[in-house]
Formats: structure tokens, sequence, C-alpha cells
């Protein structure tokens, strides 16, 4: 059409005229279809952008506290554990310390056979208590402590239960030997 437009001027007749007409009014149409097909996408990505800006501050300003309050409760669960550990050392040694009394008193029951059944009674009876005490202490550390000690505090109760059957061992041994 335009090379027809660009040639002689009496080669164009009316029809080719309004052809040139209708083609320049159609690409003109088109152009503006375009043109408003873009200023409608512009607009709405603008809103979808400011929509998600907004659903981002909104995440900031809800993830911020929880995120604020895990480290809080990091910090105070670290602490307690940094308080937790040297209480949990003296009760450890005490634990071994009471662990040495109770093999101390094994090797005195070992030493005293010849001692009276009634004072070997007593003796037993000490024991037990001792015994019976560690056990209950040993439960409130492991409620106290929790599973962080769980294991340890199970491994110190098979030793003093063992201390246990071995005083009751002996103290069947003694038996054994004084009803003879």
């Amino acid at each position: 059409m335009l090379a027809m437009w660009f040639q002689d001027g009496d080669a164009l007749s009316a029809i080719d005229t309004k052809l040139l007409t209708v083609f320049v009014g159609l690409v003109a149409l088109a152009m503006l279809v375009q043109a408003i097909a873009l200023i409608v996408l512009a607009a709405k990505s603008g809103k979808a952008i400011k929509s998600l800006a907004a659903s981002v501050d909104e995440l900031k300003q809800k993830a911020l506290p929880l995120i604020e309050s895990a480290t809080e409760i990091s910090r105070s669960t670290q602490s307690l554990v940094n308080e937790t550990v040297p209480k949990v050392r003296a009760i450890t040694d005490n634990l071994v310390e009471t662990s040495d009394l109770v093999r101390g008193t094994a090797q005195h029951f070992e030493e005293t056979l010849a001692d009276a059944n009634m004072r070997t009674q007593r003796q037993v009876a000490r024991v037990d208590e001792m015994v019976s005490a560690t056990l209950t202490a040993t439960v409130e550390i492991v409620e106290t402590i929790g599973n962080g000690i769980r294991g340890p505090a199970q491994k110190i109760a098979e030793m003093v239960g063992q201390a246990k059957l071995f005083a009751e061992g002996l103290l069947a041994k003694i038996r054994c030997y004084t009803n003879r």
C-alpha cells in the first residue's frame, strides 16, 4: 500500500486512497489498543507490587516478634543450663561420695563379720536409708534437669542399685554364716 502511495499521483485511484486510509486507520487503532493494554498492564503491575509490599511488611511485623521471642527463649535456656551445670556436678560428686560410702560400708561388713547379728541389721538399715535417699535425690535430679542429664543419672542409679544388691548379698552371706 505504501508503495502505491509513493508512486505517481495519477496511479492512485480513489479506491486505493480509501484502502490506504483504512489501512492507516487500522494501524492507528491497533496502536491505540496496544497503548491501552500497556496502561492497564502497568496499572495492574503497580497494584500487585503495592499488595506484595504490604504483604511483606505485614510478614515482617509478625515474624520479627517471633524471632525476638525465640532468641530470648534461647538465651534464657542457655543461662538456665549454665546455672544448672555446677549444681549437677555437685550432685554428681555427692552421689559419687555416697557410692564410696556404700562401698566403705560394705567393706566394713566384711571386716566386722564377727560382730553380733543385731549390729549387722542396724548397719544394713542405715545403708538402706542412704540408698533410698540417694534414689529419691536421683529421681528429683532427673525431673529437674530433664533429658540432658538422664543418661548419666541412670548410670549413677544403677551403681547405687548394684551397691544395694551387693550389700543385700553380703547381708545374706552374714546371715548364712551366723545361722551355722
